[in-house]
C-alpha cells in the first residue's frame, strides 16, 4: 500500500510538472507570436517612413525625417543633435537587384572605424529603424543592408543569394562616397550581426576569404548560428523554413541546412580572425547552446574566441542599456 502510494504521489508530481512545463512553453510561444506581431507592425511604419526612393534616386539625406519622427527614440534625437550626426539612405546593385541600405556617419569622419550592420528578421519583419544605439555609437562610421526582399528588389533565401548582398555592399561603398561627397579611410572596420545577422555575417565570411581580410574584428550577438538546434529548439522556424525558404524535409533538407549552417563552415575562417559571441540568458528566440557549439567550433578551429553571456539580458539584449558599450568595449574604439 505504501508503495502504491508513492508510486501515485510521484505519478501526481510528475504530471504536475509537465503540466508547468507544458504552460511555460504554451506561454513562450505566445510571448514569441505577439512579439512578432509588434514588431512587423512596427516594421511597416518605418519601411513607409525611411525606406522609400523614387525609380531615378540613387540616394537620400534622412537625417531631418528622422529627426522629426515619433518612431525616433529622444534619445536618440538629442545625441544626432548633439553629435551632428547624419544618415542616407540608398540603393546599390547586387546582382541584378536593387538593395536599399543606410549610412551613418559623424562629421570629420575620415579616420573613424567602420562598423558594418547586419540586421535579424526577413523581409520586413524586423527591418531597423536607421537611427538605434547600434548606428549611434561613439564615432563609428555604420553602414548597414537591408538584404534583398522586403523592402528592396529580389527575393529573400534566409542564407541562400541575398549573402552576396554584404560583399556588393563593401564594392559599392566608394561609389557611395563619390555619391554623397564625403570619404572614409577608416582604419578598423568591423562586423556586427544581430539574430539572423549573426548568421549572414559567418556565412559571408565563410564565403569570401577578400571580406575575412578587410574585417578586423567580428561580433555575433544573439546569434542564429546551428539552424539544426535552431529548429530543435523551435519548430516555428522550421515551419517558417518550409513554407518561405524553400526546405523540402527529405528531399534537400541536409544540402539546405548544410549550407545555411554557420558553425558547419568555421574552417573557411581565417585563423587570427577575433570574435565576440554575445548573448543573454533570458533569450526566448535563440537557444543559449547556439553560442555554446559555435564557441567550441571556433575554438577547435583556432580561432581567437571571446564569449560573453549577460544574466537576464533577452534577444539582442534589447533590455540592456549599455548594450552598444559592451560591444565597442571589446571591439575598440577611439
Amino acid at each position: 500500500m505504501k508503495a502504491l502510494k508513492k508510486h501515485a504521489l510521484f505519478a501526481l508530481l510528475f504530471l504536475t510538472l509537465f503540466s508547468q512545463l507544458e504552460a511555460e512553453e504554451k506561454t513562450r510561444q505566445e510571448i514569441l507570436i505577439e512579439e512578432s506581431k509588434t514588431a512587423l507592425a512596427r516594421s511597416l511604419r518605418i519601411a513607409k517612413e525611411f525606406y522609400s526612393l523614387e525609380e531615378r534616386e540613387e540616394f537620400r539625406e534622412i537625417t531631418e525625417s528622422i529627426l522629426s519622427s515619433e518612431e525616433t527614440k529622444e534619445s536618440i534625437k538629442q545625441l544626432i543633435q548633439s553629435t551632428g550626426r547624419r544618415f542616407f539612405l540608398f540603393k546599390y546593385l547586387s546582382e541584378e537587384f536593387q538593395v536599399k541600405g543606410y549610412l551613418s556617419f559623424l562629421p570629420n569622419a575620415e579616420e573613424n572605424p567602420l562598423l558594418i550592420f547586419l540586421r535579424g528578421g526577413n523581409r520586413e519583419l524586423g527591418l531597423m529603424h536607421p537611427a538605434t544605439d547600434f548606428t549611434c555609437a561613439h564615432n563609428y562610421t555604420v553602414i548597414a543592408t537591408t538584404y534583398r526582399g522586403g523592402v528592396s528588389e529580389g527575393i529573400d533565401e534566409f542564407g541562400g543569394a541575398e549573402v552576396n548582398d554584404i560583399y556588393n555592399l563593401i564594392e559599392y561603398f566608394p561609389a557611395l562616397q563619390e555619391k554623397i561627397g564625403v570619404h572614409f579611410a577608416p582604419k578598423k572596420t568591423f562586423i556586427l550581426g544581430g539574430s539572423r545577422g549573426g548568421m549572414e555575417m559567418f556565412l559571408a565570411l565563410n564565403r569570401s576569404l577578400p571580406l575575412q581580410y578587410k574585417i578586423t574584428k567580428a561580433v555575433s550577438l544573439s546569434g542564429l548560428l546551428d539552424l539544426q538546434e535552431c529548429m530543435a529548439y523551435r519548430e516555428d522556424m522550421r515551419k517558417m523554413f518550409i513554407r518561405d525558404f524553400g526546405l523540402v524535409p527529405e528531399k534537400n533538407e541536409e544540402a539546405w541546412v548544410a549550407y545555411r549552417n554557420p558553425i558547419a563552415n568555421v574552417s573557411c575562417l581565417r585563423k587570427d580572425l577575433p570574435i565576440l559571441i554575445l548573448q543573454g540568458t533570458n533569450d526566448l528566440r535563440v537557444s543559449l547552446s547556439e553560442g555554446h557549439h559555435m564557441v567550441n567550433a571556433l575554438k577547435s578551429n583556432g580561432n581567437p574566441v571571446t564569449y560573453l553571456e549577460i544574466p537576464d539580458a533577452d534577444h539582442c539584449l534589447s533590455n540592456q542599456a549599455n548594450r552598444m558599450d559592451i560591444i565597442t568595449n571589446w571591439l575598440g574604439h577611439e
